[in-house]
Order: C-alpha cells, then structure tokens, then sequence
C-alpha cells in the first residue's frame, strides 16, 4: 500500500508541476523511481506468496503421505487377520474332511469286519477282504493329504502302487497305458480321493466276482472337447456283468438296465462321479461274446 500510494504521489507530482508548471514547476520527474520500487515490492510479493503455496503443498504432501501409510498398516493388519482366519477356516475344514473320511472309509470297513468276527465261526476269506478293504480306505486317506491335487498321474500312479500287490496275489495281469496328461487346474483332495474311489471299487468288484487274468486300464488327455476331459476306461477279461454276483448286494444284471436297480457298489461309484461332475458308464466289454467288463469314467477338467 505504501508503494502505491507513493506511485500516486509521484505521477500527481509530475502531473501537476512538470507538466503543468503550477506551483513554481519542477524539472524532475519522480514516477521512475517510484515504479521501481513498486515493481520491486510486487515481485517480492509474488515470490513470497510462491515459496508459501509451494511450502503448503509440501506439507499436504507430507500429511496424505502419512495418512496413506496409516491406511497401508490399518490394511496390511486386516490382510493378515483375514489370512490367519482363511488358514484357520482351511485347517479345520481339512479335520473335518479327514474325520469324515475316516469315519465313512475306515469307520464303515471296520464296522463290517466287527460284523463278521462276532459270528460263530467267522470266514477268514470274508475277513481277509474286510482288512485289506480298511486298508485301502487308509491309505487312500493318508494320500489324499499328500500336495499332488494338480498331477491327476501321480494320483493314479499312487493308486496302482496300492493295489499292485492285491492284484499280483490274484494272478491278475494289470496292463496300466496312461498316456501324458497335461496340467490341469488343481483339484481339491475331496475329488482326488473319489476318483480313487472309484477305481478302486472297479478293482474291487474284478477282483471279488469276475474271475479275470487280465485288466487294461487306459487314460488319455481329450482337450480337442468342449469341455476337455479326462477319460479312463478299465477293461477286465472276466465273467461279465451278465455272470457276475456278488456278497455286497450287487447285481448280475447290465447296468444300464432298468429293470432292477443296481447293487450298492455301483450306485456309490455313480454317486461318487456325479459328486466330481463325471460320467460314468459300465457296460460289457464284448457284446457279441458276452466276456468282460468295461468301466468308462469322463471327467471334465479346465487348463489353467
């Protein structure tokens, strides 16, 4: 204000007594330097206002920084309680799966076997069949635990390492052409240990009615599909569906018959399929001779 005012006084000076000669006129003019030095002022006054926005903007930087680090720690600590309760909801779903397992697999094996020796004169082949049957069911649990959910191979593999010796005492030639299966999305071990399942039913049933020498099991990778699948088929040289009876309820009918239902095993390998969203198909594996036993399982699996 003091620079303005002394700016103004400067230009009436000139006004008044250099141009117009009033008051004993003058020869000097005083608006120069009294622009100067208001120039001067104002350029202070431009960079002062300058340096102080830029000092504001640097502590509001300063101040979202801090905040932005507090929201990071308040999310990092909610992140990992959320983990800890994740990881913690996973343990106990897998005890519960393992105890449902033993419970349904073992549990009932042992229930059976129970069944048997309190008879007055147990068989001991019935018996025999009990235990291995427990053992199975055992050792497929204690599998299911292993992190191979995304090699559907080793699966299979783990599986006839179980039952090569069962086989190998029956006399029965296993003729195992898995082709190579590409990797496929990780399943979950409850899937993992139906399929076992499954097949292990199948290897059941050959071993205990159809009186084989030989098994062809066969794996191949279908991703030409809409969705690809995996399909296994496991052929026996045996009796046939059409001779086959069995001590667990099973049926010497075709499957695929409508007029009586089908016996306990079969039903729990369909239900078992449909429970990991395959198709199952058990079919004779000669319809002309009326020889064997096929047993085709589809299962849709996604690449990653």
């Amino acid at each position: 204000m003091a620079a303005g005012m002394l700016a103004i006084l400067a230009g009436a000076h000139d006004l008044l007594l250099v141009r117009m000669g009033l008051f004993g006129g003058a020869y000097y003019t005083r608006t120069p330097h009294a622009m100067f030095f208001f120039v001067v002022i104002l350029a202070g006054l431009v960079v002062e206002r300058y340096s102080r926005t830029v000092a504001d903007y640097g502590a509001l930087n300063a101040s979202l920084s801090a905040r932005v680090a507090e929201r990071e720690e308040q999310l990092r600590g909610a992140f990992e309680t959320v983990r800890l309760q994740q990881q913690e909801q996973a343990v106990l779903v897998e005890r519960q799966r393992i105890m449902r397992e033993i419970h349904d697999g073992v549990g009932s094996q042992l229930v059976g076997l129970l069944n048997v020796v309190t008879q007055p004169a147990p068989d001991r082949a019935v018996v025999e069949e009990h235990v291995k049957l427990a053992l199975d069911e055992m050792r497929m649990a204690v599998d299911s635990l292993q992190p191979t959910q995304d090699d559907l191979s080793t699966v299979l593999a783990t599986l006839r390492y179980r039952l090569q010796p069962r086989l190998d005492a029956a006399g029965i030639e296993l003729v195992w052409n898995v082709a190579l299966i590409p990797t496929i999305e990780p399943f979950a071990a409850q899937a993992a240990l139906q399929l076992q399942r499954i097949l292990l039913e199948a290897f059941t049933n050959v071993l205990k009615h159809a009186a084989a020498t030989r098994i062809v099991m066969q794996v191949s990778w279908h991703g030409d599909e809409a969705p690809p699948l995996v399909r296994i088929v496991l052929t026996d040289n045996g009796r046939g569906l059409s001779r086959m009876t069995g001590g667990t309820g099973e049926t010497s009918e075709r499957v695929d018959a409508a007029a009586r239902p089908a016996g306990h095993g079969i039903s729990n390998m369909r239900s078992r399929a449909q429970a990991i969203g395959a198709r199952l198909e058990i079919e004779p594996a000669d319809d002309q001779a009326g020889g064997g036993t096929r047993v085709r399982l589809e299962w849709p699996c996604v690449m990653p």
